[in-house]
């Protein structure tokens, strides 16, 4: 990987097979979030929501393991 500056952007370069998805989506999301209008405590309350609804959906799992290893 190599990164320089052209005119007023970072350009990054990968090695085809050596890109990490993670970075990548961490990019988009940073680009996306520079673009929002959304307000912090929007965000704030949306990330809420998400992981209420998720450990909703998911506690039984982590709460069997516990009972099995006790």
């Amino acid at each position: 990987m190599r990164a320089f500056l052209k005119g007023n952007k970072v350009v990054y370069e990968f090695e085809v097979g050596n890109v990490d998805e993670e970075l990548l989506l961490m990019f988009s999301a940073m680009e996306i979030g520079s673009k929002s209008k959304a307000k912090e405590e929007d965000i704030v309350s949306l990330s809420d929501e998400i992981v209420r609804k998720w450990w909703n959906e998911n506690k039984d799992r982590f709460l069997k393991s516990d009972e099995n290893s006790g």
